[in-house]
């Protein structure tokens, strides 16, 4: 298992988490988890993800089966129980010491005496307490089987040997759903639930938020029509997509990312509002979300394990550091250049280098910078440019090939198909779009 490296620049880039207050996130749309934990476990991953395939097939296995049984598969608790129950876990007064009932009980009426809201607190955790249990094992006897895949085996036999223990099965033969126990024993039963049993409760309370993500992971599946990408071992990067989409569009006209012969740059130019952005960002959804183990939001996706992604999309200047827009852009691609050195497999996203600055030294910093790149053949890159002139430089380059998306004027208006092609475009819609938004005549006296 090893860590896919994403900086925090690409996770705001990439839209993965919310970097403005009510800006949609890919974390917000895949986040279907029913418990806090459950969310928990998945801001984790997005923050640091893991990777290892065979976590990933395994996981895969998982969400097929639970979507073929989805009537079994409903988590049985909510947020707000087990919410209570992690607040009653965590109480920060200690349980009583004796294993002597009878001790307990004059335990029990100090505390009674000197924390009267806490024995309510214990009294309502218990009961509680009582309820996850119910509920756990009736789940647990209609989900348990040998044909369970081997993800969802492990979560649920693990449970299984917890529910099996005699302080629990007490409670469960126990046929009253709502009461705790009386006073005489409270105490003894919470120093069982929080002492003598801690690090089980803890396992147990684990298990249910892992099996709260699984489960979101499949719900997801569902929601947004994903497929499974297939991974292959390979030295060099490998990324091919069939029909790519981003999550962010409804209606998204679907394009494939796929690379010929020898190569591993694509070259992607179009007039503005064409698709590029949306399609360069869309990979590195994809990618991200395939190294998680969820599913793709393609017909079907084949790619090596990553060491890295990296983007530079919104790149600004720095005022307090004293940066300008360009010296900042130049360090961003410093960085990738140091990054090239410590990684083989990296996917590098660029959308227009050097537009902080004149055409000139936009154009030949580009052209130093892609052939440079074109050096390091284990890694993939995307690059997005209106620089047209610049495309005609690379032809002649190896590794290198040329995509656009297309665009045509009807009208008078720009109408854009968002499909992606083979060749250079060399369509400038600019003026075009100033002028249909009437910006000559606003500005005239």
């Amino acid at each position: 298992m090893h860590t896919l490296h994403i900086d925090r620049k690409t996770i705001t880039e990439l839209e993965l988490l919310e970097s403005e207050p009510h800006r949609k996130s890919v974390f917000e749309m895949v986040n279907l988890t029913e418990t806090s934990g459950g969310k928990d476990k998945l801001m984790r991953q997005f923050l640091k993800p893991e990777f290892d395939p065979d976590l990933v097939r395994q996981k895969h296995k998982a969400i097929k089966f639970i979507l073929e049984h989805q009537a079994d598969w409903e988590l049985p608790l909510n947020q707000k129980l087990m919410d209570l129950v992690e607040y009653y876990y965590f109480l920060n007064i200690d349980p009583v010491i004796s294993n002597f009932k009878i001790v307990n009980y004059f335990e029990g009426l100090r505390y009674w005496v000197m924390y009267r809201s806490y024995y309510k607190t214990f009294k309502e955790g218990i009961k509680n307490l009582y309820l996850l249990f119910r509920h756990l094992s009736k789940f647990y006897l209609k989900v348990r089987g040998s044909e369970l895949p081997p993800f969802l085996k492990r979560i649920i036999s693990q449970m299984g040997e917890i529910l099996k223990e005699k302080f629990i099965r007490e409670i469960l033969e126990n046929d009253d759903d709502d009461e705790a126990p009386g006073f005489l024993s409270i105490f003894t039963v919470d120093k069982a639930f929080r002492e003598d049993h801690k690090a089980q409760m803890a396992v147990l309370i684990d298990l249910i938020y892992e099996l709260d993500l699984v489960i979101c992971m499949a719900k997801v599946h569902q929601k947004y029509d994903l497929q499974f990408p297939t991974f292959v071992e390979s030295e060099k990067a490998v990324l091919e997509v069939e029909g790519l989409r981003h999550l962010f569009v409804k209606n998204c006209t679907p394009n494939d990312l796929k690379f010929g012969d020898h190569h591993f740059f694509m070259f992607v130019t179009g007039p503005n509002m064409a698709g590029k952005t949306t399609y360069l960002k869309a990979a590195g959804v994809a990618v991200f979300l395939a190294h998680l183990g969820f599913g793709v939001p393609a017909r079907s996706m084949m790619l090596s394990g990553f060491d890295r992604i990296f983007s530079s999309i919104n790149v600004s200047d720095n005022l307090s550091k004293g940066y300008s827009y360009f010296y900042s852009e130049v360090l961003r691609v410093k960085e990738a250049a140091q990054l090239l050195k410590k990684q083989k497999r990296n996917l590098f996203i660029f959308d227009e280098l050097f537009r902080g600055t004149n055409v000139k030294d936009a154009f030949d910093g580009s052209l130093l910078v892609i052939r440079g790149f074109l050096n390091w053949n284990q890694s993939v890159f995307l690059l997005s440019s209106h620089l047209i002139e610049l495309a005609k430089e690379l032809q002649e380059e190896t590794g290198i090939q040329f995509n656009y998306f297309d665009s045509a004027v009807k009208e008078g208006k720009p109408v854009f198909s968002f499909n992606l092609k083979e060749g250079i475009s060399d369509e400038r819609l600019g003026l075009l779009i100033l002028k249909n938004e009437n910006i000559d005549q606003l500005l005239n006296p």
